[in-house]
């Protein structure tokens, strides 16, 4: 079998001679296995789980215990075709062809927000012959129906010199979480994607890419951060006769009010060239994203009685460009130097109306501007010594330098029932700086057999917040500090002769300091008073393990096993005057999960497949109540793969398991009515894909 080969360490490496915990995918073991989102990538990398605030809120992503949230940007980095995604919305995985999951800091390389790892895709590139492919998809579920076609179209255009290729996508289905209020839309979802991308190789030793890609979603009836009560028995026994007209919900419903409607547009464009010098290779990038969401229908006390309704619009453009040479990698000594510029501008503003309404009833709050841009400069070297041929040693610094900059001008946000949230003037501006190293020490004793050990530093940096309240709250909210962490991993990676029996593990331990912590002010009976605010007077430690393996014992059986165990605590973060979650789990990650995946195919093409994913007991926030308990889900295929078509038959989560997939509040109307609201991810689904390839 062919070697696997890691792209996320800057140069092109066999994963045996990696000193980081990896994960890499490719485009037969995605398909294999369905994943056609990033949502889903959690249940087959361990250690790693992707939280949610709805149908169509951002992604945010878990590593090793490092948590993000909805309202924390990423402390895991993802880069899609070389362009970074600090806050990934749900990315249409359409013909990719790896992805590459990196556990652990990569600050040296990446900068700021890779502390806790990097999830780098790359998507299929033009090809040098004809290929041809499209895919149709058909599924159902509780309360509606999806449908979806997909395809690749890439070849030379000019001789061997200039390729390209089209991808595309077209999605039409109803919403998993459907809101039975009579008289306003149950929810549905559109989504269109197209990507083009070229290749071209003026000389021998110059080569050009170019990409770029528009996806747009409209989903009437939907709000992108869609919130459910976790208690169902509990919600219809207090608002069904009272608030809902006698109606009940159930494990994947609503029953709301508010006027929904969300829409989102993502364009990204890039060019990266790379040159060979004879002596190494100078690699240039530059990118530029623009995102736009707005979103309505955030229904303060989630029933059917009008008292207020939210709106969250923002657009954010994004700019990036990097420079970076790296020396032979065939020298027992080898290195790369580079520099970065990343910047990101952000308006955003919130809107409310109270009563009854429509889509056009929302009022505005002020305007909300932010601004960041950072630059970096880095080196990695690897040195394995002549008289120690079988180690290497690792070691990288970067200097990573950050400008933040808030502002916005005074005005309200009416939440009903003449209660405010009041902004005031704010300009605010910083600047945040570290020094980021890594060091590491691989020993392979065998062509088969590697072992390794690093310690390497992240950080996010500080930064200000925009708070609006309904009282005053102290000047100390408005800035936080930057927040850093020594991760320490040491791991062996092993392969059999033949590469069909693979073994990869790592141990880990992870101290942050100045933890950023999301933060909102509450009254008496547990109402929120603020909108969502910073602080970094936390810390967390987490340690615990992940193991994988894959085999194909005999040709057409192939197994894929992983288990992940993260033990994260907070050692210190102060909730309120009189509560501090010192020794509680970090919220949001899960203490232990695992998959299993069993495939057998015929030699006529005939196939089966089946896969358990298992995850354990969650906190759904820092204070420790509401909890999610461990799960188990079951996925089952079946159906034939030809060399011009396959056709397979699938069931999601047989068991239709309901799981909470992000931060958990009380209502956000009437406080503490004994229930808590979750963004909830699919329950089960069964569908039917037909594939076709030239």
């Amino acid at each position: 079998m062919s070697d696997i080969v890691v792209t996320g360490t800057r140069r092109e490496t066999r994963l045996q001679d990696t000193d980081v915990s990896v994960t890499v995918l490719d485009r037969k073991t995605l398909d294999a296995a369905r994943i056609r989102d990033v949502r889903q990538l959690d249940a087959v990398v361990p250690n790693v789980q992707f939280n949610e605030s709805g149908q169509l809120g951002s992604t945010f992503i878990s590593i090793r215990g490092i948590e993000s949230n909805p309202f924390i940007i990423n402390r895991a980095a993802v880069y899609i075709d070389g362009i970074p995604f600090r806050e990934l919305s749900n990315a249409v995985l359409n013909q990719v062809e790896t992805i590459e999951v990196l556990r652990g800091p990569q600050a040296t390389l990446y900068g700021a927000n890779s502390e806790s790892g990097l999830i780098v895709i790359n998507t299929r590139a033009p090809t040098d012959h004809v290929v041809a492919e499209a895919r149709a998809t058909g599924a159902a579920y509780r309360g509606g129906v999806n449908g979806a076609i997909d395809g690749f179209l890439g070849g030379p255009l000019a001789g061997d010199r200039l390729a390209g290729s089209l991808a595309w996508k077209a999605e039409q289905g109803d919403s998993f979480l459907a809101n039975r209020r009579p008289g306003a839309p149950a929810g549905s979802l559109r989504t269109l994607f197209l990507q083009g991308r070229l290749r071209w190789r003026p000389t021998d030793r110059l080569t050009l890419n170019g990409t770029a890609y528009i996806l747009d979603k409209h989903a009437p009836g939907i709000f992108d951060q869609q919130y459910v009560p976790l208690d169902v028995d509990l919600y219809n026994r207090t608002y069904a006769d009272r608030f809902n007209g006698g109606r009940r919900i159930g494990k994947f419903s609503s029953i709301e009010d508010a006027p929904k409607l969300t829409n989102q547009r993502e364009i990204v464009a890039g060019v990266s060239a790379r040159y060979d010098l004879g002596y190494g290779a100078l690699d240039a990038a530059v990118s530029y994203r623009h995102y736009y969401s707005d979103a309505k229908g955030l229904d303060f006390d989630f029933t059917a009685l009008p008292t207020a309704a939210g709106e969250d619009r923002k657009a954010r453009d994004f700019y990036n460009a990097e420079l970076r040479f790296s020396s032979p990698a065939s020298k027992p000594f080898n290195y790369i130097i580079g520099v970065t510029h990343y910047r990101d501008d952000n308006d955003r503003f919130q809107t409310t109306f109270a009563g009854p309404g429509t889509l056009d009833s929302y009022k505005p709050a002020p305007h909300q501007y932010s601004h960041a841009r950072d630059w970096g400069v880095f080196a990695s070297a690897n040195w394995s010594p002549l008289f120690l041929p079988k180690v290497t040693l690792s070691g990288g610094i970067r200097y990573d330098h950050a400008h933040r900059a808030a502002k916005q001008n005074a005005g309200q946000l009416d939440l009903g029932g003449g209660n405010f949230f009041i902004y005031r003037d704010a300009e605010l501006a910083g600047d945040f700086h570290a020094a980021l190293p890594r060091f590491s020490v691989r020993y392979a004793p065998s062509s088969r057999l590697t072992f390794y050990a690093s310690s390497s530093k992240g950080y996010i940096p500080g930064g200000f917040n925009l708070t609006a309240a309904q009282a005053n709250l102290p000047n100390s909210v408005l800035r936080y500090a930057s927040e850093t962490m020594w991760s320490h991993e040491g791991g062996f990676k092993w392969r059999s002769a033949d590469g069909r029996l693979r073994l990869a593990g790592a141990g880990f331990y992870i101290r942050s300091n100045n933890w950023q912590e999301i933060q909102v002010a509450t009254d008496a009976t547990g109402r929120i008073i603020s909108s969502d605010y910073i602080g970094a007077s936390a810390s967390i430690d987490s340690k615990g393990f992940e193991l994988e393996a894959s085999a194909e014992p005999v040709r057409g059986l192939s197994f894929i096993a992983n288990i992940g165990y993260a033990d994260a605590r907070y050692r210190d973060l102060q909730i309120d005057a009189t509560t501090n979650a010192r020794g509680r789990r970090v919220k949001l990650v899960p203490a232990y999960d695992g998959y299993l995946a069993v495939r057998y195919q015929r030699p006529d093409g005939l196939f089966g497949r089946a896969e358990l994913s298992l995850k354990g007991k969650e906190l759904l926030n820092s204070g420790g109540a509401p909890v999610q308990p461990a799960t188990q889900t079951v996925g089952l295929q079946l159906g034939y793969d030809g060399p011009r078509w396959s056709a397979r038959a699938f069931v999601d989560n047989l068991t239709d398991v309901r799981r909470a997939s992000g931060l958990a509040f009380r209502n956000l109307a009437f406080g503490n009515d004994g229930n808590w609201y979750a963004p909830v991810s699919r329950g089960r689904q069964a569908g039917i894909e037909l594939a076709w390839k030239l």
